[in-house]
């Protein structure tokens, strides 16, 4: 299966790091990029999307910051991603915060129905009303399960653009206050919910697994992957907007998506929420280029023998401007 890259160079699911600054994640697909990811896969070009403007307006109606553009955005996302599945490539997404789920999610409902292996630091079931900024990069799998405002859960009438026993959330360790005690039930009755800790005390080939054996056996057509950087240990991938203490490692990253893709079940894959202005020398980067290389080998050698593969230029995105950090702050 041929991988093709799409750019997802959102923020808005993000509140501002500073008065008069957006947050940096548009520029995590460059970076990502500028390390070469698409030449080590052999990657095809898929282009980019590019969001609406950054206002940093919270809407009145759903209290979620930029609403309508992240209507707007998730439509236009899975415009552009649905062509790239029709083909039977591999779509590898770049994004941008954790909100592209939407457009992602969507693309895939239009087709039928579909898994989630939700690998994250954090469970992003938020609600608007627990939030002081609205950003909807900790509501993304609250909202594409179908807990939300209606703007935000019904795109295109499609409700919910994944069925909550359709998802697998593996590898998070937030903390449970954060979160109303009806979306911690819904998530442990509903969806099959792995922490971090969890994981290890069983194994992690173990744990991932069984409840990945039992997700493709509910009548799925296939899985797509979430990726939230932030489910890398801290020390290693410092460059998000709320990390959390401990995390995998490279290996059990590695380890953990090559679990996935080894089922031939796998459509695709986003990788969210790196902001290279929390990365001065790119070493939180470097990590992420590497650890998606590997695990996405056998994709890769499988492509390297269709001759059909080809590799396509990088669009021209612009870099970072600047590159300080923040205190992190998620909501």
């Amino acid at each position: 299966m041929a991988i093709t890259i799409l750019d997802l160079p959102s923020n808005l699911g993000l509140k501002r790091p500073a008065p008069d600054r957006e947050p940096g994640t548009r520029f995590g697909p460059w970076q990502l990029r500028q390390l070469h990811l698409a030449e080590r896969l052999g990657a095809s070009e898929g282009g980019v999307v590019e969001p609406p403007p950054y206002t940093g307006l919270r809407d009145t109606a759903t209290q979620v910051l930029h609403a309508a553009e992240l209507v707007d955005y998730a439509r236009r996302t899975a415009d552009a991603v649905e062509p790239i599945l029709a083909r039977g490539d591999f779509p590898l997404l770049l994004g941008g915060d954790c909100s592209v789920l939407l457009g992602s999610a969507l693309a895939l409902n239009r087709r039928g129905r579909y898994g989630l292996v939700f690998v994250d630091g954090h469970r992003d079931l938020l609600s608007p009303r627990q939030t002081r900024h609205g950003a909807a990069a900790g509501m993304d799998l609250a909202l594409v399960t179908g807990h939300g405002p209606e703007a935000l859960t019904r795109i295109e009438a499609r409700f919910p653009l994944v069925r909550p026993d359709d998802v697998l959330v593996f590898g998070f360790r937030d903390d449970d206050a954060w979160y109303e005690p009806a979306m911690l039930e819904a998530a442990r009755v509903s969806m099959r919910a792995v922490s971090l800790d969890e994981a290890r005390s069983e194994e992690i080939p173990r744990a991932l697994g069984r409840r990945l054996d039992a997700l493709l056996s509910g009548g799925i057509e296939g899985v797509f992957v979430h990726l939230d950087a932030d489910v890398l240990n801290e020390q290693l991938m410092f460059a998000v907007d709320h990390p959390e203490p401990g995390g995998m490692l490279p290996d059990e990253l590695v380890a953990t998506l090559r679990m996935v893709i080894g089922t031939g079940r796998c459509v695709g894959l986003e990788v969210t929420n790196y902001d290279p202005e929390r990365d001065r020398q790119q070493l939180s980067a470097t990590r992420l280029v590497d650890a998606l290389v590997r695990a996405l080998e056998p994709l890769t050698l499988a492509a390297s023998e269709d001759p059909g593969a080809s590799l396509g230029a990088s669009p021209a995105v612009p870099g970072p401007a600047s590159a300080g950090a923040e205190s992190p702050e998620r909501s």
